[in-house]
């Protein structure tokens, strides 16, 4: 009896509530927690988003010592399955919470495929256990990727539920595409239901099968909570975009849509992007076509002033070679510019690009800061009053921090000395990452520091408190514009602080840069 009651040999699941009865109890508004959160995370500084893990890193090829885990867990799963009872599958459990699944499941479901002795209806019946009883992730996980080896449309709804939730929607997608005849019609159910990695998984997943299909990804299949850009071109190809764009006239959610592509396509980043979009010299030519009388928004001229620049950009005339082989010409480029150029130059986006950035929420606050900031409107007393009225909002430090004005730059730091928490930021040297609430005021220190480079003598005062911030990110900000200035502008106490500093920071790479501060300034 007491070994019965002693904790350390109970199920780990023992006591906790099951994720999928988590994810079923939110109903449509799934949120990114789980609740092993605290103790999957425990000891960890840095927290992803759900899916943000497997998404970013996906798998990779694994060290022979994650061979043999594979094999273990299949060698133990094929135990339990040849006699399922408490012991074997407490075991099989506490395998799989302290495994990196997202990294082996490949490599194990292979090993299991091939596992002699294995029992699949047993099997079956253990993923379906996993999956709908299990409190930890890991076995989650594990649990929706065996049902991936069966048909099962009979866990068809277990599947849609534990999928809504983004660090599953991978899993949930992989078993759907190979366990049910309906699988591309399941997936498109799903990718409506998600915003972040799991939208992407999907959407990268999703056949353009039918004309519904094909409409959602041009107007609501790009848009993520992670990055547009990872989706934008295979919505454009997989969605038609050319031939919907091509039309004399289209409805304003496919042009949302399409702004939303053609933005993404022109950033750039971890996906293809303009230059890898066979169809892009149409598309953008159609687009401003349309523009000219649908563009009523700032983020519409935002898009439109990001197309004058990629037709401008007199430092990529090497791409612009490559460009002219496939399907750009000089006329066009030069005909679409000045058409983009034109209708950005409409005078009645001046009062639309202050009001964004007057009363818009924070996306329109966005592109009215960068609309003012590339057509020159003057928007820098409005950001301080709004600052004014809340000090801890780092993005308007950012955006205030732009100005070349030095009397601007006195009278912003001047501000913080006197609203920002120094006392509480200056608490001495620590290697925090400085992300969440708790570290709001570090945030807005740092927007400060890292231009007041160019303002030799203002600011010394939150100079001194990066230099004892814990968020090391605060720290080399203020190294950093202690090199623009000379040490005749530092004062006593910044040198008492960079000697100090540079024999007791905790960070191997700050103290070198302390010392190398030191050295060049002759300290």
């Amino acid at each position: 009896m007491v070994i019965f009651l002693d904790k350390a040999v109970r199920p780990l699941w023992e006591g906790k509530a099951s994720i999928y009865s988590y994810i079923r109890n939110q109903g449509e508004a799934v949120d990114g927690s789980l609740p092993d959160d605290e103790e999957f995370w425990a000891g960890s500084k840095f927290r992803w988003v759900a899916g943000g893990l497997d998404g970013a890193l996906g798998h990779h090829a694994m060290p022979s010592e994650k061979k043999e885990k594979a094999q273990e867990l299949a060698r133990q799963l094929a135990k339990h399955s040849r006699k399922p009872k408490n012991s074997t599958r407490k075991l099989l459990y506490a395998e799989l919470v302290e495994t990196d699944i997202g990294s082996m499941i490949d490599d194990i479901l292979a090993e299991v495929r091939k596992m002699p002795g294995i029992q699949p209806g047993a099997v079956f019946d253990e993923a379906v256990w996993l999956a709908e009883h299990g409190a930890h992730r890991n076995a989650v996980k594990f649990g929706i990727a065996l049902l991936g080896l069966f048909q099962n449309e009979d866990v068809k709804d277990l599947l849609l539920t534990l999928g809504r939730h983004d660090e599953f929607t991978l899993y949930a997608a992989v078993a759907i595409q190979n366990g049910m005849e309906d699988s591309n019609e399941v997936l498109f159910e799903l990718a409506k239901q998600v915003h972040g990695w799991g939208k992407i998984h999907l959407v990268e997943r999703l056949e353009p099968a039918s004309e519904e299909i094909r409409d959602w990804l041009l107007r609501q299949g790009c848009q993520n909570s992670v990055m547009n850009e990872y989706l934008a071109c295979i919505c454009a190809r997989n969605g038609g975009l050319r031939e919907a764009l091509a039309a004399d006239r289209v409805d304003d959610v496919l042009f949302d849509g399409a702004t939303d592509i053609i933005e993404a396509l022109l950033s750039g980043g971890p996906a293809e992007d303009i230059d890898d979009y066979e169809h892009a010299p149409q598309v953008l030519s159609d687009y401003v076509r349309l523009a000219r009388e649908m563009s009523t928004t700032v983020r519409h001229l935002s898009v439109m002033l990001g197309i004058c620049d990629f037709l401008g950009l007199a430092d990529e005339e090497d791409k612009w070679a490559a460009r002219m082989s496939a399907g750009w010409t000089e006329g066009l480029r030069a005909d679409l510019r000045e058409a983009a150029q034109s209708i950005a130059a409409d005078s009645k986006w001046a009062s639309l690009v202050i009001e964004a950035v007057r009363s818009g929420g924070t996306s329109e606050r966005y592109y009215g800061a960068s609309c003012a900031e590339k057509l020159g409107i003057e928007v820098w007393n409005i950001f301080y009053e709004q600052l004014a009225a809340n000090p801890l909002q780092d993005y308007h430090f950012y955006q205030l921090m732009k100005s070349d004005n030095p009397e601007r730059i006195r009278k912003l730091v001047e501000f913080a000395v006197q609203h920002l928490p120094l006392e509480h930021i200056a608490t001495g040297p620590a290697d925090e990452m400085g992300l969440g609430e708790k570290y709001a005021a570090h945030s807005c220190l740092d927007h400060i520091l890292q231009r007041l480079d160019q303002y030799e003598g203002i600011g010394g005062e939150l100079i001194l408190t990066g230099l004892n911030s814990p968020v090391v990110r605060n720290r080399n900000m203020a190294i950093r514009a202690l090199e623009g200035w000379s040490v005749a502008s530092w004062g006593e106490r910044l040198v008492e602080a960079v000697i100090y500093l540079s024999q007791t920071e905790p960070d191997d790479s700050v103290k070198e840069s302390l010392h190398q501060l030191r050295e060049a300034k002759g300290l």
